[in-house]
């Protein structure tokens, strides 16, 4: 429903990628040694685990939820603030969760995964919807890592752009090839982005609602069967 505003954020996006962050991205993935572009994965990874772990609470997995920040602690200590993960050697295997896919995990009966709302291009971040932008502010509010710097009038700017700034280049080595291939081979790129941003998600999400009721999700695959 506001498709128009969207591909007019979305061009923005795109222009702001062709002259600087593919540039960056591109010198970032050539230039910095591949244990070194790692070690920032694990950083950044490291510091997302907390989120991770109240969206495993919320989502019914208190379990998984221990071993998640089992792995905070163990990787911030002796994995040095998160640059190696001594975690994975012990067996505490990393996951990765967010508030958009608790929404949708806990979703009204008969709301598929796939229906997250209006699709929305968020400036400087791309693909998203409703529920996903809602998910993403409700993890921002969980965050400890955006709290304490409120909690202690430390200057958000400089903690938080820096963050942001790294986590952006890192994603974007890492879909490089993906987008690349994605652009080349669609007529409409932005129709293409979004119809694999919502599949993705909605994967993602299908996944933790079999976790909960593989039975009702076996009944949800023979109906759309018997329809189509």
């Amino acid at each position: 429903p506001i498709e128009t505003p969207n591909r007019f954020v979305f061009s923005i996006n795109r222009a702001l990628d062709v002259m600087m962050l593919r540039p960056i991205t591109v010198l970032y993935r050539d230039w910095v040694p591949e244990p070194a572009q790692k070690g920032v994965r694990n950083v950044l990874d490291n510091l997302g685990e907390p989120v991770t772990a109240v969206n495993e609470v919320f989502q019914g997995d208190p379990s998984r939820a221990g071993v998640t920040l089992a792995r905070f602690v163990v990787n911030s200590t002796l994995g040095l603030a998160g640059l190696f993960d001594v975690a994975a050697t012990f067996g505490l295997e990393r996951t990765k969760t967010d508030a958009g896919q608790t929404i949708g995990m806990w979703a009204g009966k008969g709301v598929e995964p796939e229906n997250g709302g209006f699709y929305l291009v968020l400036p400087l971040a791309g693909p998203s919807n409703a529920r996903d932008a809602t998910g993403l502010m409700m993890d921002y509010a969980v965050d400890p890592f955006q709290i304490l710097p409120i909690a202690f009038n430390w200057n958000w700017f400089y903690y938080s752009t820096p963050r942001y700034a790294v986590n952006v280049i890192d994603y974007r080595s890492r879909t490089m090839f993906a987008l690349d291939d994605l652009e080349k081979n669609s007529v409409d790129y932005y129709a293409a982005l979004r119809s694999a941003y919502t599949q993705q998600r909605a994967d993602l999400i299908r996944q933790k609602r079999e976790k909960t009721d593989s039975r009702g999700e076996l009944e949800r695959r023979d109906n759309l069967a018997l329809v189509r």
